[in-house]
């Protein structure tokens, strides 16, 4: 009956909610709503983040064929965490173009994460740039609130690395190394996408280097077990300058 129809998709919402773990107190991504557009007439569920809506329409449909079958919609929206998550993983994405900016689009975000879910970082590093992310954008608005095209521009703009090093993230050799000579060595894939220079060509680098400092002539040190046996005089002439920059 029409009358019933407000409650049901309520209750049905609350049911949703519970199935995919998805109270205010669990994951934190608040719960699916049941709402009433006056203008289009029409009922929508909408929640943030979560499950992908093709899961969300198959299990409202299994919970309750009738009342998922009367025309409601399905909006899924995405919080500033998952849209900056997004903008990072499109924008070091292989075959993006390594020598360009990228181009991160608000549509490309949500194209990226409509068959998954619960979008989440997968690593530290991840999650370090997303927090740096998404405080840069809020300090340069001054305002607590980051939209998807303020997101996306920054990465536009600016690119990674001044994340990278802003987030306290741990560096790995080939990270340290490129960040200093990335500039240097006309290499803008670092810059917006954080892709590492060679590694031999950073040990060349750092030989060829006779200001580089002891945290340089280490990091280095590390990439010799991985490059090939021609560079051993090299690790010797760099163990040579680390042993004599270093106190008595």
């Amino acid at each position: 009956m029409a009358s019933d129809r407000a409650p049901r998709l309520r209750r049905l919402a609350r049911t949703l909610t519970e199935r995919f773990g998805l109270a205010p107190d669990g994951r934190g991504t608040g719960g699916i709503e049941a709402e009433w557009s006056a203008s289009a007439r029409t009922w929508t569920f909408v929640w943030t983040d979560g499950p992908a809506v093709a899961q969300v329409r198959d299990a409202c449909r299994e919970a309750d064929p009738g009342t998922a079958g009367e025309g409601v919609r399905y909006v899924r929206a995405f919080s500033e965490d998952a849209v900056a998550l997004g903008a990072v993983r499109l924008a070091v994405r292989p075959g993006a173009g390594a020598g360009r900016r990228p181009l991160v689009r608000p549509d490309d975000v949500e194209l990226l994460w409509r068959e998954e879910s619960f979008p989440q970082p997968c690593t530290d590093r991840e999650r370090a740039l997303v927090y740096a992310l998404v405080y840069e954008v809020h300090d340069a608005h001054r305002i607590n609130r980051a939209g998807a095209e303020e997101i996306c521009g920054f990465v536009n703009r600016y690119g990674l690395a001044v994340l990278l090093r802003r987030s306290g993230a741990e560096l790995s050799p080939l990270d340290v190394l490129t960040a200093h000579y990335a500039a240097s060595h006309a290499h803008p894939a670092w810059r917006y996408r954080l892709t590492p220079m060679d590694a031999e060509v950073l040990f060349r680098a750092v030989r060829e280097d006779p200001r580089a400092p002891v945290e340089l002539i280490t990091a280095a040190l590390a990439l010799l077990p991985g490059l090939p046996a021609g560079y051993d005089e090299g690790g010797d002439e760099l163990r040579a300058r680390l042993a004599a920059s270093s106190p008595p």
